[in-house]
């Protein structure tokens, strides 16, 4: 029996996934190695120990670690945006959206595990939260704020912009915490500061 073979049959427990959900398990493993030791310490090598395959069966579904470490990032972050998105299903007003959805970000970054391990490895020279300063990271906030976006009546360009400016500053606020806000505190400072800086109102101060 070939090596292959003899691989096929033992990894997955002896339960091969289709090759949709076998991709799916890998990212769920790279998410649990995250959460629990960090980014750093999420090898494939300890992606293919927690998925119970081999690096070879790995290597089959992604080219590279970093795929893997980036697929479960935005697996976490496309959860998240289902989560905010309930959550201020309620509101209308643009400025309201995005000021709450930037609280509930921040929140997640706190309490979530995989965010938490990202951006203290960030703060220990990591590379991963770069990917939110690429394209990919716009269009995502973009994808956060897509009820904002229509209620504010923004065009393309007018969208593009205002999801950098956002994404601009998150970052800040997560890299950089400091001076320490109460939620009350950090909604007044982002309606006093970001808001003005998207050309929208308060519906307060309409």
């Amino acid at each position: 029996m070939s090596h292959n073979a003899s691989e096929s049959r033992e990894a997955w427990g002896g339960d091969p996934p289709q090759p949709a959900a076998a991709r799916q398990r890998l990212l769920d493993a790279t998410a649990r190695c995250i959460a629990r030791d960090g980014v750093a310490a999420t090898s494939v090598a300890a992606i293919a120990a927690e998925a119970g395959v081999s690096r070879q069966t790995v290597y089959r579904y992604f080219d590279r670690r970093g795929d893997l470490v980036a697929g479960a990032l935005f697996g976490a972050t496309e959860a998240v945006r289902v989560k905010i998105g309930v959550a201020i299903a309620a509101l209308e007003d643009p400025a309201d959206m995005i000021v709450e959805t930037l609280l509930l970000g921040l929140a997640e970054v706190q309490s979530n595990p995989i965010f938490r391990a990202v951006w203290d490895s960030s703060r220990l020279g990591g590379s991963v939260p770069m990917a939110f300063t690429e394209p990919r990271g716009i269009a995502l906030v973009r994808d956060y704020i897509a009820p904002a976006i229509e209620a504010a009546g923004w065009n393309d360009a007018d969208a593009e912009v205002g999801a950098e400016l956002i994404l601009r500053m998150f970052l800040s606020l997560v890299i950089s915490p400091y001076p320490e806000r109460t939620p009350e505190e950090l909604r007044a400072f982002l309606y006093r500061h970001l808001i003005p800086g998207l050309g929208l109102l308060a519906a307060d101060e309409i």
